[in-house]
């Protein structure tokens, strides 16, 4: 019996305890479902600001104290901007029925849910300022000032160093007015703190910019061609073709550059002008220390204009750098001043010695016999160039066949070579007893000067006699003139039948190098 009464009495005070609990929280929710009915659920922020278990009044009190710490900080380019405060444009809160709104969105029978569940409200118009206030707050910030207006993106002059570059533009300092008011207007209505007046489009833009496509790729364009450069061995005297010289010669069209040939043309002719030295006459100092002028000869750069041209323009057009070589139709030794060089051939026909320089030296001296003058076959001046060498040569003419050891031709078939059949050379033997036009030497001399010298090699021929002068006729009686012309006229008759009688010679088979 006592057993169960003491197991009902358990079950009373449970059932006490649970009565107790739910009276409890029942008291406690109708509680709070009367208080939120009022004020604001918790975790609840409008415009960032907590209002959490706030009245509507109290929520209206505190925003009206935010707004009136609020300060909008105006930023521009290039350190222009400045603060203006709530109080300068008079601003203050206007809520209307929106706290109101606000507030009963959220249902109060849920009060107890809010606790882990947040609730933010962002109102575009929750204050009111004086507009024109706003207007006169940003112009004393001084951002009209001294306004710079922007400038397109261009491209630069022609540098040496880089080519052409775009120069960037410059995005300038002038604000449109009307874009900056209604920025600030809609900052100060949403009340943020920074108005950055380049960020929301307030400043007048340039048209072109740096990256625009056309600039760069006429640059590229430009750039493929005047960033060559073309070295041209002169010597002492080289020529540059670099972009100050290639710029001249470019033309554009939009965005397209193209060579002028014409130019290129140009320019060849004033590099031939300038360097060639075929045909010109040359200063030129004797082995006996006579300074001379020696013209004639087929010696001397001479630049072949066609070809030089299209070579130069493909050089350029192929944007590589580097030698560039013209192209010749005859060349010299060397460049320079002096063509000659100093490894070179001296034939004095005056004193009929020939002398050899190799490296400015004297290596090979002798004395010859050039062109027979008396028969007009005299050795021509000029400056030459040795044609080619050849050993056991046969100089062929219309009355003669000659093998000769040493052949260094070099004008024509004029040339220097051994002459075994002589055995005095120099002096005035040339005058009446010359060769055909070559330079007849001892055979040893010869051999000397076969080796010392090499094709292409300077010849300089001067001085020696083109005639010999006729001995004065004696004067004849009218009887001894008549005696002279029948005397005459039978050796030319006997001549003629001699002829007649003698076999005609055959023509050689192969054609030899001939001797003029």
């Amino acid at each position: 019996m006592k057993r169960r009464r003491r197991k009902e009495f358990g079950y009373f005070i449970a059932t006490a305890v649970v009565i107790a609990i739910a009276s409890l929280l029942l008291v406690a929710y109708i509680t709070g479902l009367v208080y939120f009915s009022g004020h604001f659920l918790p975790n609840t922020t409008i415009n960032g600001i907590d209002v959490s278990a706030m009245t509507e009044e109290e929520a209206e009190d505190v925003l009206t104290a935010e707004a009136q710490r609020y300060v909008l900080n105006v930023v521009g380019r290039e350190g222009t901007g400045g603060r203006i405060q709530a109080y300068d444009i008079s601003l203050k809160p206007v809520f209307g029925n929106t706290l109101k709104e606000y507030m009963e969105e959220g249902s109060a029978f849920s009060w107890f849910l809010s606790f882990s569940d947040s609730r933010e409200f962002m109102s575009d118009n929750v204050v009111d300022f004086d507009k024109a206030k706003l207007k006169a707050c940003l112009s004393s910030l001084g951002l009209f000032d001294g306004q710079r207006e922007p400038e397109d993106a261009y491209l630069s002059e022609y540098d040496p160093d880089t080519g052409y570059s775009v120069v960037p533009e410059d995005p300038g300092t002038l604000l449109i007015r009307e874009r900056v008011e209604e920025a600030a207007d809609r900052s100060v209505e949403a009340l943020e703190e920074t108005l950055d007046l380049d960020a929301q489009g307030c400043y007048k833009e340039p048209l072109v910019f740096k990256d625009d496509p056309t600039l760069t790729r006429l640059r590229d364009n430009l750039n493929r061609f005047v960033n060559v450069k073309l070295t041209i061995d002169y010597g002492d005297n080289s020529e540059i073709v670099d972009g100050e010289l290639i710029r001249q010669w470019l033309n554009i069209d939009g965005t397209e550059v193209s060579l002028d040939e014409s130019k290129v043309k140009d320019f060849v002719t004033h590099l031939s002008k300038s360097h060639d030295t075929f045909g010109i006459g040359r200063e030129f100092t004797t082995t006996a220390g006579k300074k001379i002028t020696v013209t004639g000869g087929n010696y001397g750069w001479w630049t072949d204009r066609p070809n030089t041209t299209a070579a130069l323009t493909e050089a350029i057009k192929s944007g590589q750098s580097g030698e560039f070589s013209p192209v010749y139709f005859a060349e010299a030794l060397v460049h320079g001043d002096s063509d000659i060089g100093e490894d070179y051939v001296e034939i004095d026909l005056d004193d009929q010695h020939v002398y050899v320089y190799k490296e400015g030296r004297l290596v090979v001296e002798s004395d010859c016999v050039s062109g027979k003058v008396s028969t007009g076959n005299f050795t021509p001046d000029g400056t030459y160039a040795i044609t080619y060498k050849e050993r056991d040569a046969t100089l062929v003419g219309e009355t003669y066949s000659s093998p000769v050891k040493y052949w260094m031709p070099f004008n024509g078939n004029i040339g220097m070579h051994d002459a075994s059949w002589r055995s005095s050379f120099g002096g005035d033997i040339y005058l009446t007893g010359g060769s055909h036009g070559c330079v007849n030497l001892p055979r040893s001399k010869a051999a000397e000067i076969f080796e010392n010298v090499k094709k292409g090699e300077p010849v300089v021929v001067y001085g020696g006699k083109q005639s010999v002068p006729k001995p004065e006729e004696p004067q004849l009686t009218e009887e001894q003139q008549q005696a002279l012309l029948q005397l005459i006229a039978q050796q030319q008759s006997q001549e003629q039948q001699s002829q007649e009688q003698q076999p005609q010679a055959q023509q050689p088979q192969e054609q030899a190098p001939q001797e003029q």
